[in-house]
């Protein structure tokens, strides 16, 4: 699959990079930091799986994808997303997917979200702020739901949640398409 398939990632923690590793050695095929990723490389691929995380609320990195699959020199393109939030935050995630992406893209872009973690040592300081900020309104308010409390918990340390299940689904997906493309 090694000139069939490019697995192209922005990563600021290491989370995403860390998948798109797992996703690449699963499927023998390449991997591009974002930054190199160049359309005239990407359009060589027939299939390019793209990762990013999911930062305040939308996917880090996803406009310049978003634009070369419109303009078609992204064939097929495979979506994941890596997030703090566990995989059990069905409707959180549901929610993330439907304010990311236009319905078209929900139809038409299989995508995929893999839980990752925090890791405050790799943090910009913004993105340190951030969360100090989010830890402050969250100890605030009243009413608290279980994902509240959940989130709450979540962001008071760095972990790392992620493991090579949650990429299985994805790398199950493009094995699959492989077979139908032949």
């Amino acid at each position: 699959m090694g000139n069939q398939v490019i697995v192209v990632y922005k990563s600021s923690t290491g989370f995403t990079k860390k998948y798109a590793q797992i996703i690449a050695d699963e499927l023998n095929c390449a991997t591009a930091d974002n930054k190199l990723a160049e359309a005239n490389r990407l359009s060589a691929y027939p299939i390019v799986v793209f990762g990013s995380r999911a930062h305040a609320g939308r996917i880090d990195g996803f406009k310049k994808i978003r634009e070369l699959y419109g303009k078609r020199r992204i064939k097929n393109l495979i979506l994941f997303v890596t997030g703090a939030m566990p995989d059990t935050a069905k409707e959180e995630i549901a929610q993330f997917w439907k304010q990311n992406l236009t319905d078209r893209e929900l139809r038409d872009i299989p995508h995929f979200y893999m839980p990752g973690g925090l890791c405050y040592e790799k943090m910009s300081v913004t993105d340190k702020w951030m969360m100090k900020a989010a830890a402050v309104m969250l100890k605030k308010k009243k009413d608290k739901t279980d994902a509240d409390r959940a989130f709450e918990q979540a962001i008071t340390g760095s972990y790392d949640i992620s493991s090579e299940m949650y990429a299985q689904p994805l790398i199950d997906y493009v094995k699959a398409q492989m077979c139908e493309h032949r």
